[in-house]
């Protein structure tokens, strides 16, 4: 991670902060949002020697309002069984409501705003409901944070 962190400052982005082991960066810039995708992508494929890169890119609004939003944490479900899907761009609002929500159970799963809120009651090691799932049918790329790395993100982009 501290190599990803040596890529986003050499990229001029500021107070560049890695979490964990995740992939997750927090970084300041005065960039416009939709531009850093790209940005992102092709200086860490070039950096590690990868082909293809994916990159979400989330302001530190929007990760509030994901977080406020969360369904599954006003109906009172264990954070632990929680998680979100968060996508590459917004997707259409007509996919999720077409999929047989009963198929899935005891798993659920919420649409959101560039996000798919999940709530899996026997763990998102044995859901089908996973990331490559959703990526299939919402034909975006996406990426699945528990939900105590979610709010970790939230609270380091607090300051930001």
């Amino acid at each position: 991670m501290a190599s990803l962190q040596e890529v986003c400052t050499s990229l001029g982005f500021a107070d560049v902060e890695t979490y964990l082991q995740s992939g997750n960066i927090v970084l300041r810039t005065d960039r416009p949002q939709q531009s850093l995708p790209e940005v992102l992508s092709k200086a860490i494929a070039a950096s590690f020697g990868h082909d293809d890169v994916h990159v979400v890119v989330l302001s530190a609004t929007e990760l509030r309002r994901i977080v406020d939003a969360n369904v599954f944490i006003e109906r009172g479900c264990d954070p632990a069984k929680l998680h979100v899907t968060f996508f590459a761009g917004a997707f259409d609002d007509a996919v999720l409501p077409s999929l047989p929500r009963n198929a899935y159970l005891p798993d659920e799963f919420e649409g959101g705003n560039k996000v798919v809120y999940l709530h899996c009651p026997n763990g998102y090691g044995r859901t089908k409901l996973n990331n490559a799932f959703f990526e299939r049918k919402m034909k975006r790329v996406a990426t699945t944070r528990n939900w105590s790395t979610t709010l970790k993100l939230r609270d380091l982009t607090s300051t930001r």
